[in-house]
């Protein structure tokens, strides 16, 4: 059994990571910042034991810090986290505003680079352990220009920085036994990417824990998407 933290697991990605791979019988520690709000998580954790809701606000210090100060206390390994806690502003570069864009980046990138730093402890007790950081195409710069979609420059520049988070921590946790690497999830039927997008949610997450399936010992500060291929940075 593997013990698995999910971010922003409470809707979309998160709330369809935590069902598949509870299915499968892993463990899962379920993060949402509102526990009242986590109705068909609490569902879950009744269908599933080994499925524990967890109060975590990715953007708050001290909200990380409490919840993996009480997992290391109790000894709790982690073999696989998901940075996915993620928020999006469709807003353009002339009407995006300074609030949005410290409200973006605290959630997107900010958050994810908290969330992994409070795990390492947790981290180092599995044998391999594995961070993935839930990016975007919208964040990779090669790409910009090849796209006909415009707007959302404080999602497009958290997820770009979020990237070179990954790349950065690869390298800097490699000592540590930890492997981290980006991956996108495609565009997706949820709150966040509407009702056009290319994919359900629950085709989404089964690619892209397919494709994580595949990857090799030595995989490592990468980009993929959710058919396993790499996207370039």
């Amino acid at each position: 059994m593997n013990t698995i933290f999910i971010t922003g697991a409470n809707r979309g990605i998160g709330l369809e990571l935590t069902k598949q791979l509870a299915k499968e019988g892993n463990k899962i520690l379920a993060g949402c910042r509102n526990l009242k709000g986590a109705d068909e998580l609490r569902i879950l954790q009744k269908d599933f034991e080994h499925v524990h809701v967890m109060e975590l606000a990715v953007d708050d210090e001290d909200s990380v810090d409490q919840c993996f100060k009480k997992l290391s206390e109790n000894n709790q390994k982690i073999d696989l986290l998901f940075n996915n806690a993620g928020i999006i502003d469709w807003s353009d570069l002339n009407a995006v505003t300074f609030d949005s864009l410290e409200k973006v980046y605290r959630t997107n990138l900010i958050g994810a680079l908290l969330v992994m730093r409070a795990s390492v402890p947790c981290l180092r007790k599995s044998e391999q352990p594995l961070v993935v950081n839930l990016s975007s195409r919208l964040g990779s710069i090669s790409l910009r220009g090849n796209t006909q979609l415009g707007g959302a420059i404080a999602y497009q520049c958290s997820k770009a920085a979020l990237n070179m988070l990954t790349k950065q921590s690869a390298i800097d946790l490699s000592a540590l036994g930890i492997r981290v690497l980006s991956m996108s999830p495609g565009w997706v039927r949820t709150e966040m990417g509407g009702s056009e997008a290319k994919y359900e949610v629950d085709e989404s997450v089964r690619s892209m824990l397919q494709a994580l399936r595949k990857l090799q010992p030595s995989d490592s500060g990468i980009f993929l998407g959710e058919d396993g291929k790499e996207i370039s940075w």
